[in-house]
């Protein structure tokens, strides 16, 4: 191994050899993790799969943050890739999926922003946003009316929404007395489909709302170029090569949850409270996030930008109720346990330690702390290796 050190053979013991050879990652106890990156060959051959969720994250990059709209909808409650091998499977209703089964929808992201108050009937408002896309726009097109026809025929008391005066095309309806909408509007090979909840329930106010939603997400929109069906399968994963920057922990297979990378945008999307992690990430230049099962590797501009975020992200542990515990003896590693296991979630998530080398951050995750520890030295070796 390139990184072994020269005084192991002469040291007895992990306290005299963090002590002699403090930043020799080969030196400490990395169980059985491979200090070499492991290359894979998940971007070799042509994949509809894999290029369906790169588009999606493409898309999820001009994705609209629902605060642009309302100041008032700072939380995440949900959303990302919306596309899986099956056809769409996340945010739409039964109804609205149903209605998509005839149309080769290629890729999608949609997400929920929201007022937090879902306790809270009479105060709870919302807006989601799932943007689809399509061979052409006449696919588009008829994929549009066939999900609002659906959506429309599943209750009785839906009724038309007068046409919004700059968007006549988009096709809106609502349930008279209700604070609810839900619209469909074609852009390009493109459809956006967006549901809102608020709290006055007169159709100027949705109306409004609408108008206002698809002004700012067309203008997020006005220079992305779509991938044309034809390239779809050949775009790669990771031309960054980010994956392999990580400690091989699982198979090596695109997946929107457990081996993906990202935007910061489209990440950002994903997390508590969109806007305020996108300003984080922007405070440090990330200009993309990797995830690879229970690892997130996180690409800063420069070393300094990557103090910076290591910095924050260890914030975010010690707010949630992280406490910070004895790390490898390696600079820019720093380990912490949670106070209690999180029911929320059915992954490891016990033991963390972040990793900081060069521009790259990564925190990991581990039920064992040893393993935990021993991830945080492997990971440390591959991010000092030659790039």
């Amino acid at each position: 191994m390139r990184y072994r050190s020269r005084c192991l053979a002469a040291l007895l013991s992990l306290a005299l050899l963090t002590a002699a050879c403090g930043d020799e990652p080969a030196a400490l106890d990395h169980g059985g993790y491979a200090l070499e990156p492991v290359p894979g060959d998940f971007d070799d051959a042509p994949s509809r799969v894999r290029g369906s969720l790169v588009e999606s994250v493409r898309i999820g990059e001009r994705l609209l943050f629902a605060d642009r709209v309302d100041p008032d909808l700072i939380e995440g409650d949900g959303g990302g890739v919306v596309v899986g091998p099956n056809g769409v499977d996340e945010l739409l209703s039964g109804v609205q999926k149903t209605a998509l089964d005839p149309f080769d929808v290629l890729a999608g992201f949609g997400a929920i922003g929201s007022n937090g108050q879902l306790d809270n009937e009479q105060k709870h408002k919302l807006l989601s946003i799932t943007i689809l896309s399509l061979p052409d726009a006449e696919q588009a097109g008829a994929a549009a009316h066939a999900m609002a026809a659906a959506d429309f025929g599943a209750n009785a008391e839906n009724a038309p929404l007068p046409p919004l005066p700059e968007y006549p095309a988009a096709l809106s309806h609502w349930r008279p007395g209700v604070p609810t909408v839900g619209s469909w509007l074609v852009w390009k090979n493109l459809v956006i489909r967006v549901y809102a909840k608020v709290i006055d329930p007169r159709a100027e106010v949705l109306t409004d709302l609408l108008t206002r939603t698809y002004r700012a997400q067309l203008a997020e929109l006005d220079t992305f170029v779509p991938t044309p069906p034809a390239d779809l399968a050949t775009l790669k994963l990771d031309s960054g090569h980010l994956l392999t920057r990580m400690v091989k922990t699982g198979e090596y297979w695109p997946d929107r949850w457990e081996f993906m990378v990202y935007g910061p945008r489209s990440y950002a999307l994903l997390l508590d409270k969109p806007s305020a992690r996108l300003r984080d990430f922007e405070a440090s230049s990330i200009d993309a996030v990797a995830v690879a099962h229970n690892k997130f590797l996180h690409r800063a501009k420069d070393q300094d930008a990557a103090q910076t975020h290591a910095e924050n992200e260890e914030k975010v542990l010690l707010a949630a109720d992280y406490t910070a515990i004895t790390a490898p003896a390696l600079a820019g590693v720093s380990c912490f346990r949670a106070a209690r296991p999180n029911t929320e979630v059915s992954a490891a998530r016990r033991f963390v330690c972040v990793v900081r080398r060069n521009e790259f951050v990564v925190r990991m995750y581990s039920n064992q702390e040893s393993d935990v520890r021993q991830l945080a030295v492997a990971q440390y070796a591959l991010l000092s290796g030659s790039r």
